[in-house]
């Protein structure tokens, strides 16, 4: 299942969270499909993971909550949703 992840800064220093950046990887069963650094005021990082467990998510919140608000929302592709789209048509 896809997520979509919005993180908006609210402690550390841009330098704190860019040296932890550099050493994070993703946990085991989570993979970062996209990572997006905005130069806007809310949100600062934008992510798009793929996993089957929701619970990595919140170990996920867990481990970035000192530096960021979270927010995580379950998501599918344009693809995804224009062939559900399709079928609900041809019903």
């Amino acid at each position: 299942m896809l997520f979509v992840i919005l993180c908006n800064v609210k402690g550390g220093t841009e330098k704190d969270r860019i040296q932890r950046r550099m050493t994070w990887k993703a946990p085991e069963g989570v993979q970062l499909k996209a990572e997006y650094w905005l130069a806007n005021e809310f949100p600062n990082v934008v992510q798009i993971v793929e996993t089957d467990n929701a619970q990595l998510m919140m170990n996920g919140i867990a481990e970035w909550d000192d530096f960021y608000n979270i927010s995580i929302y379950p998501a599918i592709t344009a693809e995804e949703g224009m062939r559900y789209i399709q079928e609900m048509m041809n019903k």
